[in-house]
């Protein structure tokens, strides 16, 4: 049995017994704190989880094991002047019953800067955390650090036309236990001009570079969109985008692919509101190897009172492996299922069950995989 260091129980300790209070403790042990009325209020959250995942690494092996994760946090929103803030801190910790070595800190860290009034509106994110999770393209459990930077600036030219800037930076590393994986670099910019076709709805147009970088090369994207967003139907909002992409990488290799990406919610009833989300492009596994990955995916969500409401989905996917001898190409089916209560506007249970089929051309990567969970949550 693989064990893990005895070094972190203290910490175990301190984050179960804050978790326990926050949980267990009267609504006005932990009522929101207003600083000066709401220019500056400051909110502490929780959650615990209990879990079971059929297939923990992603890989035929299918080994199975019971995880319970913990986490605290804080948040501060501050509405003064003309940049709104949002800062959050979250430590979390997942505990393994079998797999002791996967057990692992998870904390995570994100600041926004917001400014919505004036000419020129935008945010500007910054984001610290780490992962731990099952990489189906790699067949392994990866823990990595990550750093994503993001830049959202808005223009208005005229009563007709509006501008979009979409500035994005992320640094991904995988810790010591992951020897053999290649950290990543990403840096992307997007630049979107928006027509006011009608009150509800918009034209829009967009190019969109990015550029990553692993140790075994560069790649560089191109993609050329076009769509319409917002109001496309009664009751139906979102996005439905075309697009053109090419990848070039640093051996020389060029893929190019048609895609169509959309986003739409449809508010069928005041208690059933129906997503979707069709989706493709470019990736980069840990492998440094390129992926044309195709997701598409439908949920609903139905509201039965105003304290218990059920979702659910059912998504497939396509991952194509490029420029590999032999070739690897994946397909995968998933859905889910869950239920929430709120007891109350602080405390709240969610039970949910989820399943997945990947089919592969690689022998080792043919899972099957599908875990349930219960998780106990709470927010002043």
């Amino acid at each position: 049995m693989r064990t893990v260091s005895a070094s972190s129980s203290l910490p175990k300790q301190f984050l179960a017994l804050a978790l326990a209070a926050l949980l267990l403790a009267p609504p006005s042990a932990f009522a929101l704190l207003n600083i000066d009325g709401t220019r500056n209020q400051v909110f502490v959250f929780g959650n615990a989880t209990f879990a079971y995942d059929s297939n923990v690494f992603a890989q035929s092996a299918a080994e199975g094991d019971y995880v319970f994760s913990a986490s605290v946090g804080v948040e501060l929103k501050r509405r003064a002047g003309i940049i709104a803030v949002n800062a959050r801190a979250i430590f979390a910790y997942q505990q393994f019953t079998e797999f002791t070595d996967q057990s692992s800190w998870n904390p995570s860290f994100n600041l926004e800067l917001n400014k919505t009034t004036g000419r020129t509106t935008g945010a500007l994110t910054i984001s610290a955390f780490r992962s731990s999770r099952a990489d189906a393209a790699v067949n392994l459990r990866t823990q990595t650090w990550n750093f994503p930077i993001g830049l959202n600036v808005k223009y208005p030219i005229n009563d007709k036309f509006y501008l979009t800037s979409n500035t994005s930076y992320l640094q991904r590393s995988f810790v010591a236990e992951n020897t053999g994986l290649l950290d990543y670099m990403d840096i992307g910019q997007s630049i979107d001009l928006f027509y006011v076709f009608t009150s509800k709805l918009d034209l829009v147009a967009g190019y969109r570079t990015r550029i990553g970088h692993t140790d075994v090369g560069t790649t560089t994207d191109h993609s050329f969109s076009f769509g319409v967003m917002n109001g496309l139907l009664p009751k139906v909002n979102g996005s439905v985008r075309l697009a053109y992409q090419i990848r070039e990488t640093e051996s020389g290799e060029t893929f190019d692919q048609f895609s169509i990406n959309t986003g739409l919610t449809w508010n069928a009833t005041r208690k059933l509101t129906v997503s979707n989300s069709i989706g493709r492009d470019f990736n980069t596994t840990a492998t440094g190897i390129t992926v044309d990955s195709i997701t598409a995916g439908l949920r609903a969500n139905y509201v039965f009172t105003r304290k218990f409401q059920a979702e659910g989905g059912v998504a497939y996917g396509r991952n194509r492996f490029l420029g590999v001898s032999p070739t690897r190409r994946d397909d995968f089916f998933s859905w889910d299922l869950g239920a929430t209560y709120s007891f109350n506007e602080h405390l709240r249970v969610t039970a949910s069950y989820n399943y997945m089929k990947n089919w592969s051309t690689l022998s080792f990567s043919d899972f099957e995989r599908s875990g349930y969970s219960v998780d106990v949550s709470s927010r002043f």
